[in-house]
């Protein structure tokens, strides 16, 4: 066992108390970190989904651009004498490409467009994949990433046909993008400092990187391999909090990989790991740094206590062994002023008894009487209270120690009964239970019973509540009786408090974890106000709450939530003024909280003088603040005297912070549903404007086409224009719904009808503009309680969409059918069927089902499937695609039952334009 002097036992004491202490801070840190690196990478997500939206939409421009040039009446002329000069114009007034070229059927350059690079030598790109493809297909296309030919370095290219009037390819315009006008077009994105960006195509290969504003082909591959890229490419979002960058080599990043809506390519966003956590890192160096200081300090003052505390132990040892070896004039000379100075004074006294027993050994009572005194002298020096009672139940001795707790002027005092200590005292169980006689520890040690480590809660006279803990046991003369019940008492009360400060440390740490979880999931400013008031009443002991949201242009306070606080009351703190005479307004004004302890003592803002009437005696307020600025005040109410301090009011300001930062969330995304709000506010009005001129521009074709005689290519024109003038009020009848169903209003006409009814008028309607056979097959009468023309909308909108992907002859089934206490209606088209990774996407506005030079692309995109799903989830019904490739497509849609739908099956088949029931 390992044996140490007092000295080395003093230290270890010390050391064993810094060693919690270190492992606090290590794990807060490790809390810290995890956090951080969680919070990180969900910023990174968010990033990369804007940043592939913005892709998105940039892809969008440039096949809109190169769809302008290709029907520009001068293009078509493929004249390279005035294309160079009519595209260079184009190029310099869209910074973000690099170049406009224009090819013939046979890939030879006839047109140049670039700031600098003149058109000669002519460029040939038969040979190229991507021309190939366009001239196949007839249809725009986004190339892989290639290194360009002109100008020589890495980039992709936006291909567009060029077409007749045959509607076929005459050539192709190419839009190119190269990696340095990308890579200075997404600088700006960076959210954060050396956060990267980069995009790559299908097979891996990046686009641009933020990193690097001249990428290089070879450079270009780094992510071709990496599996999260990967993934990512095959529509899975994927994220990773530690990854070693393959574009720098060896430092490590975290990020996240998504796919580029309704485009093949993938973005990625990272951040290295080392900037990520480099403020929880300095913030940890900086409370080492601050321990150790702690640590140095207190371990030189506990050398020096030590030192002085150990040396005069040494002085009376020896003393003691001089004394031992026959020196009876050895004395010691102590002055510590405490227990130790004691002792000191009672070995010089041992040692004078010692001289004087040796003198007057014969006198035995006299030696009797100066053994009492010197254990009398020991008994003084001992810290811990040594109580003895007699069977009796009195008093009968009892140490300096004792005599102070027992609250005692001096020994005379003693022999008073236990009972009448009971009515001086109030003693009480560590849970609060009051202790009987029987239980006291003297009683139990009276009764033989040896106590060890016992507790108890003693409150004198003072009132000042003491934790005791106790050890005892009876005292028995030769023959096993017991002649007294010896208790040795220590207060224990300041380790309680620590250990209690302790305790409420970590119950703060989870209330402010609590009081996160909270916040976090609350957008809403009014339940997020009640969420604040409740995780304050909770976590700052708080009676009555306000909360204000601060507007500093008007230098006012408007009240957004109150607990507890008088309805007449509530009134007149509506809103108040900076200036006005309220504790609340005076933080606003100097942006610091303030505290009142005790408001029947100190004097107070006249605007709460009247809650000192209310019974509140302590007041507390502080400001909010988030990113820098005041965003609310918050005030409490206490019951009691509200002293506050130093790391209460540190938690009050973090929990303030906490508070600031969510409500400022929630007013953020106020702003974005206004903003929201605006846009449907201008879809409508957009879709008004649109509707009186695509009327008049069809009317008038209409009456052309019926009223006038017409050459056979005015005829043609005409039917072109009436064709897409019905086409446009199609889409403005679309936006029109879209608006009517937008989120939060209720347009819905619900009526009784008959579903087989309904689905016979769409399928004879839609059979008279198309040569496809139509079945209906149909149980009469189906009853629903619905907005019979909008579900008739959505059978229209699902007939045309299986007529648009039908190859010629192909069949389109029309069901419905009863399951349950809903009618399931489905439409099956014998088309291609759609891709796995693009079903999922098929109900979003004006999206493509099929790929660009996919067998059965249309190149023709609606808002009708998404309309579809908008109205069918506004009746509380759901809407979903069963679709393999080359298989067909199925649309379902399922709606609740109305009346008691009754009678027979039946069926009906339209096929060639025609509606007959079989």
């Amino acid at each position: 066992m390992l044996r140490l002097n007092l000295h080395g036992k003093l230290l270890l004491a010390f050391l064993l108390v810094l060693i919690p202490v270190l492992g606090l801070l290590i794990a807060g840190f490790l809390l810290d970190l995890r956090q951080t690196r969680r919070d990180l990478l969900e910023t990174q997500v968010m990033t990369a989904h804007s940043f592939a939206m913005q892709v998105a939409d940039t892809f969008d421009g440039a096949i809109g651009l190169g769809w302008a040039v290709a029907r520009d009446p001068l293009v078509r002329t493929l004249e390279p004498s005035v294309l160079d000069a009519h595209l260079k114009g184009i190029v310099e007034r869209s910074p973000l490409y690099e170049a406009i070229a224009v090819y013939d059927i046979h890939g030879v350059n006839r047109g140049w467009g670039h700031s600098q690079d003149l058109a000669e030598p002519r460029l040939v790109i038969r040979d190229r994949p991507y021309f190939h493809r366009v001239m196949a297909t007839n249809a725009p296309l986004i190339s892989e990433v290639i290194n360009l030919r002109r100008p020589r370095r890495t980039g992709l290219l936006v291909s567009v046909p060029i077409q007749g009037p045959d509607k076929q390819p005459i050539g192709v315009v190419n839009i190119v993008m190269s990696s340095d006008l990308l890579t200075r077009r997404y600088l700006d994105s960076r959210l954060q400092q050396r956060q990267e960006l980069f995009l790559a195509d299908a097979h891996g290969r990046m686009a641009f990187h933020t990193g690097s504003s001249h990428l290089t082909w070879r450079q270009s591959n780094a992510f071709a391999t990496f599996a999260p890229l990967q993934q990512s490419l095959a529509h899975v979002e994927t994220r990773v909090d530690s990854f070693m960058n393959p574009f720098w080599g060896s430092e490590e990043h975290l990020g996240a990989f998504v796919p580029v809506p309704r485009y093949p390519w993938a973005v990625g966003v990272s951040l290295p790991t080392d900037v990520a956590v480099a403020p929880i890192h300095e913030r940890f160096r900086s409370k080492l740094l601050a321990f150790s200081g702690i640590v140095l300090m207190s371990g030189v003052l506990a050398w020096v206590l030590s030192s002085r505390q150990v040396r005069p132990v040494h002085q009376l040892e020896s003393a003691a062994r001089a004394l031992g070896r026959g020196e009876m004039g050895r004395r010691v000379s102590i002055q510590t002023g405490d227990e130790l100075e004691a002792l000191g004074s009672a070995f010089n006294e041992m040692a004078d008894q010692i001289v004087r027993r040796a003198e007057e050994v014969k006198a035995l009572h006299e030696e009797t009487g100066r053994q009492a005194g010197l254990l009398t002298a020991i008994l003084v020096s001992v810290p811990d209270a040594i109580i003895l009672a007699s069977p009796e139940g009195r008093l009968v001795g009892t140490n300096s120690a004792g005599l102070r707790l027992l609250g005692l002027q001096d020994a005379s005092e003693l022999g008073i009964p236990l009972d009448e200590y009971l009515q001086r005292y109030d003693i009480r169980h560590p849970d609060g239970r009051p202790m009987s006689r029987a239980e006291l520890p003297i009683v139990r040690a009276l009764s033989g019973e040896c106590l060890d480590e016992a507790e108890m809660i003693l409150r004198g006279p003072d009132g000042e509540p003491r934790v005791l803990s106790i050890n005892g046991a009876p005292v028995r003369d030769g023959c096993g009786r017991i002649l007294f019940g010896q208790i040795v008492v220590r207060d224990i009360s300041r380790h309680r408090q620590e250990e209690d400060k302790m305790a409420r440390l970590l119950e703060r740490e989870l209330a402010l974890s609590r009081i996160s979880r909270a916040l976090v999931s609350e957008v809403d400013l009014p339940r997020l106000a009640q969420v604040i008031i409740e995780q304050s009443h909770q976590a700052l002991g708080a009676h009555a709450m306000v909360l204000w949201l601060a507007k500093p242009d008007s230098r006012r306070l408007t009240l957004l939530a109150a607990h507890r606080i008088p309805k007449e009351e509530e009134l007149d703190l509506r809103e108040l003024s900076y200036d006005a005479p309220w504790l609340s307004t005076q933080v606003a004004r100097t942006e610091r909280g303030h505290t009142l302890e005790d408001l029947r003592v100190q004097d107070a803002p006249a605007g709460t003088r009247s809650l000192a009437a209310k019974g509140i005696v302590g007041l507390s307020s502080f400001p909010l603040y988030a990113h820098g600025g005041l965003v609310g005040v918050m005030t409490y109410c206490t019951l009691q005297p509200c002293r506050l301090s130093s790391l209460d009011l540190e938690f009050q300001n973090l929990v303030g912070r906490l508070f600031a930062v969510a409500l400022e969330k929630a007013r953020l995304f106020q702003e974005v549903r206004d903003t929201l709000r605006l846009r449907e506010e201008f879809m409508s009005a957009a879709a008004h404007e649109f509707k009186t001129p695509v009327t008049t521009i069809q009317s008038w074709s209409d009456l052309l086409l019926a009223k006038e005689p017409l050459t056979p290519r005015q005829n043609k024109g005409l039917a072109a224009i009436s064709r897409n003038a019905r086409r446009m009020g199609r889409l403005v009848e679309h936006l029109f719904t879209a608006v009517k169903l937008a989120p939060g209003v209720s347009t819905l006409d619900h009526t009784s009808f008959d579903l087989h009814e309904l689905l016979e008028e769409q399928a004879r309607a839609a059979a008279r503009n198309t040569a496809h056979p139509i079945h209906v097959d149909s149980a009469s009468p189906l009853f629903v309680h619905a907005d019979r023309r909008l579900v008739g909308e959505v059978v229209t909108h699902l007939l045309e969409n299986a007529l648009r992907y039908s190859p010629p002859g192909g069949t389109v089934e029309l069901r419905s059918r009863r399951q349950g206490g809903e009618t399931v209606v489905s439409v099956r088209d014998q088309g291609p069927g759609i891709p796995p990774e693009r079903q999922s996407h098929v109900f979003e506005p004006l999206y493509e089902p099929l790929p660009p030079g996919a067998v059965g692309y249309t190149s023709v995109v609606s808002l009708g499937l998404h309309l579809s799903r908008q109205i069918i989830e506004a009746h509380g019904g759901q809407i979903w695609l069963e679709s393999s490739p080359e298989a067909g497509s199925t649309f379902s849609f399922c709606l609740p039952l109305g009346e008691a739908s009754t009678g027979a099956y039946r069926s009906a088949s339209l096929p060639g334009g025609t509606c007959d029931r079989g």
